[in-house]
């Protein structure tokens, strides 16, 4: 009864509810799996293909039929007049013992198969990173908004107090009116920032296909560091081994050198077969048949050996080898293209990744200093040594800072993001291990 009563809740609470709340980055990362088209469609290619080998191989074994046949055969002529009703029943063989071409065709299936793969699991990757991207962009939304929501309050505190000194005459009208265009101008920034985030909630909609509202934070502990050990030549040894895209030119090219073979056999080798039959045919002649027609049946057998030869085809025979040689170097400058692309773009995202990590140093001691300088510009205030505008620019600058900070975190863990793309590291484990470090809001 108990079990019967909870699952009855469960159910009300998901009928009931409007929105998915994805409390972490890996279940919104699964979210987009499930409702993103482009990886059903690498997914179902990739199922295709490994049928294609299954299909492909068939024709390097044996191939057997059978037929039937029922008729009836009407004779009239000027000295005979008769009918008859036959059937047959046959089994054909044609086995391929020898056929190179074949064997190649194979292995370019069965490379296809291979590539259609790693090109599911490339979606998969280009998923995550777009996914993740898309989350932290509404992270760093969020961001901007809360830090902005503070600097209304303040600054509309700021304005309370100018109004209240202006009444009692402590305070001019021109520090009245800076107040209360300081306040206007964060409620712009402030209407703006909630449009970002309204724009990164639609983003991640059309991603996922659910309403994600509340997300976790970054935690102030996320680790804003390389790692000793890695660096730019490790770095592009192992997007040699990994990256999807090279893996894919590289079976591309495979593919290509195998054409070449496919080519040659085709127009320079033997193919030898062997073939067989086995059939039975039962003949019924009606009474006014002819004396050397006889009812009966028949049984016939026979097998051989076949060789078909190519000799000449017009030119043609070299020209497709020269296309298929032609066609293999091709793939193999887009692949040394390839090469050097994302060798630059791992140089400039580790570059990138360096300088992250001093702005961040280099944002919080900024944040020290800002925080210092508005302590003393309030105490100036306070005594009359400081203006209104003084303070309120202090104010913003302060605000400015703790959001740029901020904005630089989430900027580094998308490059770092980035880079594991690019090294084709870029995996589930590695999502779940970046989730550790969000943490709910305060």
């Amino acid at each position: 009864m108990k079990k019967h009563i909870i699952s009855s809740l469960i159910a009300a609470a998901v009928l009931t509810s409007a929105t998915a709340q994805a409390e972490s980055i890996y279940e919104v990362y699964k979210l987009a799996q499930k409702h993103d088209p482009s990886l059903r469609a690498a997914a179902a290619t990739y199922q295709a293909q490994k049928e294609g080998v299954t299909v492909s191989k068939g024709n390097l074994y044996p191939s057997i039929s059978f037929n039937g046949n029922l008729g009836y055969d009407k004779t009239d002529t000027s000295s005979s007049d008769f009918d008859s009703t036959s059937n047959s029943l046959a089994l054909q063989l044609d086995y391929p013992i020898y056929s190179p071409a074949l064997g190649y065709a194979v292995d370019a299936v069965e490379l296809d198969s291979k590539s259609a793969g790693i090109s599911y699991e490339n979606a998969s990757e280009d998923l995550a990173l777009q996914t993740l991207t898309e989350y932290f962009n509404l992270l760093i939304a969020q961001s901007t908004l809360q830090t902005t929501e503070a600097l209304v309050k303040s600054t509309a505190s700021q304005l309370d107090r100018a109004k209240k000194q202006y009444e009692v005459g402590l305070a001019s009208i021109t520090d009245l009116q800076d107040a209360q265009a300081e306040y206007d101008s964060v409620r712009v920034t402030e209407l703006s920032a909630r449009s970002s985030v309204s724009y990164a909630q639609k983003a991640l909609f059309q991603r996922t296909g659910q309403e994600i509202r509340t997300i976790p934070q970054l935690s102030e502990d996320y680790p804003i560091r390389l790692d000793p050990n890695m660096t730019v030549d490790s770095l592009i040894a192992k997007a040699r081994l990994d990256n999807k895209d090279l893996k894919i030119l590289s079976l591309s090219l495979e593919s290509a050198l195998n054409n070449i073979n496919i080519q040659k056999a085709n127009g320079r080798t033997p193919t030898v077969a062997i073939t067989g039959s086995i059939s039975r045919t039962d003949t019924d002649y009606s009474n006014s048949a002819p004396a050397s027609m006889q009812d009966g049946v028949t049984n016939n057998a026979a097998i051989g050996l076949g060789v078909s030869i190519p000799l000449y085809s017009g030119g043609a025979i070299s020209a497709s080898v020269r296309q298929a040689t032609s066609q293999a170097e091709s793939v193999t400058e887009q692949r040394a293209s390839s090469i050097q692309s994302i060798e630059l773009n791992i140089r400039s995202l580790y570059l990138d990744l360096q300088t992250a990590v001093a702005q961040i140093d280099a944002q919080q001691q900024l944040i020290r200093s800002r925080t210092s300088a508005l302590e003393a510009t309030r105490a100036g205030y306070d005594v009359g040594t400081r203006n209104l505008v003084e303070l309120l620019d202090a104010q913003s600058n302060l605000f400015n800072a703790q959001n740029t900070y901020e904005q630089y975190r989430y900027n580094f863990v998308l490059q770092k993001l980035n880079l594991l793309e690019a090294t084709g590291d870029l995996t589930e484990d590695k999502i779940k291990e970046l989730d550790k470090w969000l943490v709910a809001k305060n």
